[in-house]
């Protein structure tokens, strides 16, 4: 009986989340006052996937109680989440914040499949972290200073990675600043400080002698990342520069010039560093290495591959074969067991985020607020593009988290920190509309006074 429910699962799994995609998209499209029934559908759904994937789990470990008291704790947080964004921000993009916890409870399910001390782990900082975000629209709001403390943002970044350079490799890499008993990831900081300081210099001026000083900043970031080998990291930060730069000056030269010197600083890191020469040899070639270095990533296509359209079926795979599988190769674990179908339409989330996100951008009025919503959703976008890449071997493995999905405290804390921020401005956006028609109104009110005393 149980084989029986887990394979009529995968079915379900695959049309709830085409429905919630096709939901997303529908209501990107129709006006804001016509999506309640939309937001409501997707609640629906989001919280049915959630209570099937907890449902097979506890099945599936002699249902331990364990499983049902942090699914429980889980739809609390979740609901708790839509209700204050519905209560203390109305005006905020209900179809971001949907996304959101729905991203969340996909990884939530295939956390605690993998590990369920780790989802436990997860859930508690991302409840934390929801915690402090809830904040920040208001903060956004109130404080306009955010605007003015650019060389703060971009020493504050430039302090955290060089502290990281002087820890304990973790992978390879230096990725974690330890603080006791807690380990913290800074670059997943760091890159929002990163677009706030491109945003609030270029918000200040975008002349030549300017540019030169965001640049030379910008690079020393990237420098700093390529030497303490988090290679993710240090593209992210490359492309979300170029973006903004873009933006800020509308000047098609000054990009072309960036990636020009990105493409010869990429042949140079190729040439000079052994683990970026190591990871282009593995995407390569990983066949010839699947013993040693190559063995990740083909265990990531032979999962990705053995999923087939609806998957193996959840708890019946074994993504635990690959390699940090909760992190780097969370999609290809994803793939394995829901199939296919559900990969894609999850990334179509993915995608309805960054639409959103682009949207609110051009709505922006005000240039600091316009390049941060541009930074953030390239950040974003891209971060998505470089972990379903690597898995799928399109590109060499960067060693970067799939946003909500991918098991990581500081990970889910900075894709919060984005989204609130986001909400933020969308939310300030949608306030200077009212005020605006409200104007509007009055001025045509008072025309028609006059022209009746007349």
């Amino acid at each position: 009986m149980q084989l029986i429910f887990i394979e009529l699962s995968k079915y379900a799994f695959a049309f709830l989340i085409c429905f919630y995609a096709a939901a997303a998209y529908h209501g990107a499209v129709i006006k804001e006052e016509k999506r309640k029934f939309t937001y409501v559908f997707q609640n629906v759904i989001m919280f049915m996937i959630h209570l099937l994937g907890f449902l097979i789990l506890y099945q599936l470990n002699n249902e331990e109680l364990k499983y049902l008291i942090l699914y429980f704790a889980q739809f609390i947080y979740l609901f708790v989440v839509i209700f204050v964004y519905d209560v203390l921000y109305p005006r905020a993009s209900r179809l971001l914040v949907n996304n959101m916890c729905m991203l969340l409870a996909v990884g939530f399910v295939m956390i605690a499949r993998l590990d369920y001390n780790k989802c436990v782990k997860q859930f508690i900082i991302a409840a934390g972290g929801t915690i402090i975000t809830f904040f920040i629209p208001w903060l956004l709001k109130k404080v306009k200073s955010f605007r003015n403390m650019g060389w703060l943002y971009g020493f504050s970044g430039i302090a955290l990675l060089l502290a990281v350079l002087f820890c304990t490799e973790v992978f390879g890499a230096n990725l974690v600043l330890e603080l006791g008993p807690v380990s913290v990831q800074p670059s997943e900081f760091v890159k929002i400080l990163f677009v706030m300081f491109v945003a609030s210099m270029f918000n200040k001026s975008t002349s030549f002698a300017q540019t030169v000083k965001v640049t030379l900043i910008a690079a020393l970031h990237v420098l700093i990342l390529v030497v303490s080998k988090d290679l993710g990291a240090a593209l992210i930060f490359f492309v979300v520069y170029l973006m903004m730069l873009f933006i800020a000056t509308k000047c098609f030269w000054y990009v072309a010039a960036g990636l020009a010197v990105g493409s010869a600083a990429s042949f140079g890191a190729y040439k000079i560093f052994n683990h970026v020469r190591e990871r282009v040899l593995i995407w390569r070639d990983p066949w010839s290495t699947i013993d040693t270095t190559g063995y990740q990533i083909c265990q990531s296509l032979f999962a990705i591959g053995m999923g087939s359209w609806f998957g193996y079926g959840l708890g019946q795979g074994l993504p635990d074969k690959i390699p940090v599988a909760e992190k780097d190769f969370m999609f290809s674990a994803i793939a394995e067991e829901f199939g296919a179908i559900f990969a894609v339409a999850l990334l179509l989330i993915c995608l309805n985020n960054l639409i959103l996100m682009m949207n609110i951008a051009s709505r922006c009025k005000t240039l600091f607020y316009r390049l941060v919503a541009v930074g953030i959703g390239v950040t974003y976008g891209f971060q998505v593009f470089l972990t379903v890449g690597g898995a799928m071997k399109m590109i060499p493995m960067t060693g970067v988290t799939l946003p909500f999905v991918s098991y990581g405290g500081s990970s889910v804390v900075s894709s919060l920190i984005m989204f609130a921020l986001i909400n933020g401005m969308y939310n300030m956006r949608q306030d200077e509309v009212e005020a605006k028609n409200e104007t509007a109104g009055k001025n045509k009110k008072s025309k028609k006074e006059k022209n009746k005393g007349k």
